[in-house]
């Protein structure tokens, strides 16, 4: 792809990431995505510290500079698209977004963590039952405040799609892995905003999408650091 383009820095491992990637396709951003190795550790290597010195994805070069964190690159992507499309204006509106997209980062990649290294990629030892009782049972009520959330608007996290639904999706979506819900009986409500939110676009062109190589070499450092 052209070099002019942006670029994202991602791994198609991380929900971070692919919130920033749903939320550039919903604004209709033209990008290149160059895909960082974590279980290589490509995110510590120097071309990539010279990127982003806390070493973590995802990280956003535009010609406006790096940004880092996938909170500033969200809000800085809205915010260059005009009138504000995912994160609303209203500062009690924009509160309650930001509200549920650290729940999503905190809480949520919690659960999402412990499970996995627990039965995706268990220990030597096998998983602990304990572990995964605790985790699911974390989950489910997660799950029971975004069912609430949602039951009470139009569908939608905070009654107008967003950023919020974007940010809690990403973490959400990985639970089916880990037989979350564990029944969809009391869960009618997020079983439909699921479906409409994978239903999207965004969806198709970010989930499990693998980028071009990333340059150990520092070439693509470089050329950051010259723009």
């Amino acid at each position: 792809m052209s070099e002019s383009l942006p670029i994202l820095y991602s791994s198609a491992r991380s929900p971070h990431c692919f919130k920033v990637s749903l939320v550039l396709h919903e604004l209709g951003v033209d990008f290149d995505r160059v895909e960082v190795d974590l279980r290589a550790k490509e995110q510590k290597t120097p071309a990539f510290l010279a990127l982003n010195p806390l070493g973590q994805v995802p990280v956003y070069r535009d010609d406006a500079g790096v940004h880092i964190d996938s909170l500033v690159i969200m809000r800085h992507l809205d915010a260059r698209r005009g009138p504000s499309r995912l994160f609303p204006h209203d500062e009690v509106a924009l509160e309650e977004v930001l509200r549920w997209i650290d729940v999503s980062s905190t809480a949520m990649r919690d659960v999402s963590h412990q499970l996995y290294w627990q039965l995706i990629e268990p220990p030597g030892g096998g998983p602990d039952p304990q572990i995964v009782a605790q985790g699911r049972q974390e989950g489910m009520e997660l799950l029971a405040t975004v069912e609430s959330a949602l039951s009470r608007g139009d569908g939608w996290m905070t009654g107008t799609f967003g950023a919020g639904d974007l940010s809690v999706f990403a973490w959400l979506y990985g639970f089916r892995r880990f037989d979350l819900p564990t029944s969809w009986e009391a869960f009618p409500h997020l079983r439909t905003w699921l479906d409409r939110v994978s239903a999207r676009p965004s969806f198709a062109a970010s989930y499990g999408r693998v980028g071009r190589p990333f340059d150990r070499g520092g070439r693509a450092a470089n050329r950051a650091s010259q723009q």
